[in-house]
């Protein structure tokens, strides 16, 4: 699991819902259960079990029904050797900006757009007291806004670094329209199980 996986599961998981019909779902969900031990949403972050239970059940044009649901989600463009994410889905734009609109919460993503910090080096730079911080930092880790780059070695144990998903955010509010776009690094994608364009 990687990459904007966790960021979109739940509105992705929603949208498969609602394409499937009752049976369909049924099916899926029985299946996902019995054979992996996971739901459609936790499925999304190993989109390979997803894939394989809907190519043995379904019988749809599985890449097209990925994409059709992925694409009422978000847009993916290629700028270079970055990619540029646009959040389509309304709740998740809606979650994101209420994310965003807390100064502790933007704060903590400035210092993890192009750092890979400890949670105890993102409360230091971002000086966000602890009692807040760690619970602010959980809610960016299950949302998935940060995502886990690696480890290091503190007082004899291992300890986990964490990144922004997004090297940038931006926020645009035009009339009824607000757009919110990031952008990932190759690297990100390239672990994002769901997306294969």
């Amino acid at each position: 699991m990687g990459g904007i996986d966790r960021l979109i599961a739940k509105a992705l998981s929603q949208k498969i819902k609602q394409k499937l019909d009752e049976d369909e779902l049924k099916i899926l969900e029985r299946e996902l259960f019995l054979e992996h031990g996971m739901s459609i949403k936790l499925s999304i972050e190993h989109f390979d079990k997803l894939n394989l239970v809907l190519k043995n059940i379904l019988n749809l044009n599985r890449k097209k029904f990925e994409n059709e649901c992925l694409n009422e989600v978000i847009k993916i463009q290629r700028k270079g050797g970055k990619y540029s994410v646009r959040i389509i889905d309304q709740n998740l734009l809606d979650s994101l900006l209420v994310l965003c609109g807390d100064n502790e919460t933007r704060q903590m993503l400035n210092c993890l757009f192009e750092n890979e910090l400890t949670i105890p080096q993102i409360l230091s730079e971002a000086q966000i007291p602890k009692t807040s911080g760690y619970r602010k930092i959980e809610n960016l880790i299950i949302n998935g806004l940060i995502v886990e780059s690696g480890k290091v070695l503190s007082e004899s144990k291992r300890i986990s670094k964490y990144k922004c998903v997004f090297d940038e955010i931006k926020i645009e509010m035009k009339k009824n329209d607000i757009v919110f776009q990031g952008v990932i690094n190759e690297q990100i994608y390239d672990k994002s199980t769901c997306i294969d364009f």
